[in-house]
């Protein structure tokens, strides 16, 4: 299993690659929009910046055992990403305006800021809890959303101008243990079952897994496959899972191109697209 420290090396990594790729972008390409909908590049940088911010704010309150609220966030373990988009929005594209033309310079900085406030922490403090919109999340998981983070947001940007960009195959992991503790924030609730709907997932590729998602009580939750009963069996490389979880490939253009089968009942495939939009 990788170690927190590791990730953060990726992190520091993945940040410092995005950032040389951002400064070859012409001043036209950063107003161009990316695939993260609704943004454009700049927009989707300042989204970084915010996120390098608070969970530098959040870690350090943390670790001095403040774990409440942000000012103007939402308590602990009562928002999702379906909850939370539009205040994300508002606060990300904010935050561009207010740095103009220091937007590079302060995503570099604030990257930086964050990798040092976690490098040579002691092992203990990577399960110390930290509030999240989400819930009261360990550090060692925070580690991960902001590595994941990074990556999907890296892909939003380079996808626009490159469409044979992929995702890192060293942050795979990092997405699936992510996914693990915090599926509730990539749920959008929606159609509702009397019974649990459980979707069986095959990955494939590098980073091989066998997963089932449970959605039940408006809720969802990822865990070991097991042998229960499966509604829906599914099969797609470990790339392709997390880009369908985080909303950037639509379920039926996966199912479409055959980078996605899913075998049960077309009913349960359609209410799949619509639990599982974005994060």
């Amino acid at each position: 299993m990788e170690t927190p420290e590791h990730r953060v090396k990726l992190i520091q990594a993945e940040s410092e690659q995005l950032g040389h790729y951002l400064h070859t972008l012409s001043a036209d390409a950063w107003l161009q929009p990316s695939t993260c909908q609704g943004w454009a590049v700049r927009d989707v940088v300042g989204h970084l910046i915010l996120g390098a911010e608070l969970y530098t704010s959040v870690i350090s309150r943390g670790l001095q055992g403040n774990i409440t609220p942000l000012e103007g966030l939402p308590a602990a373990g009562t928002a999702n990403a379906a909850s939370a988009s539009a205040l994300l929005d508002q606060l990300s594209v904010a935050r561009r305006e207010s740095l103009g033309a220091q937007l590079l310079p302060t995503f570099h900085a604030t990257g930086a800021h964050l990798c040092e406030l976690l490098a040579g922490r002691h092992p203990q403090a990577w399960n110390t809890p930290c509030y999240h919109p989400a819930g009261l999340l360990p550090v060692r998981t925070l580690v991960d959303l902001r590595l994941g983070e990074v990556v999907m947001h890296g892909w939003d940007i380079r996808s626009r101008f490159d469409p044979c960009a992929g995702l890192s195959p060293s942050s795979l992991p990092a997405f699936l243990d992510v996914l693990r503790v915090a599926m509730g924030w990539a749920f959008w609730p929606g159609t509702q079952y009397a019974t649990p709907v459980r979707y069986r997932f095959a990955l494939t590729g590098s980073v091989p897994a066998q997963l089932d998602i449970v959605v039940a009580d408006n809720q969802a939750y990822l865990e070991p496959a097991g042998t229960a009963y499966a509604d829906v069996h599914c099969c797609c490389d470990t790339a392709t899972f997390v880009s369908l979880m985080y909303g950037r490939l639509p379920v039926p253009d996966a199912l479409a191109t055959g980078h996605l089968e899913m075998d049960g009942e077309a009913e349960l495939i359609t209410a799949f697209a619509q639990w599982f939009r974005g994060v």
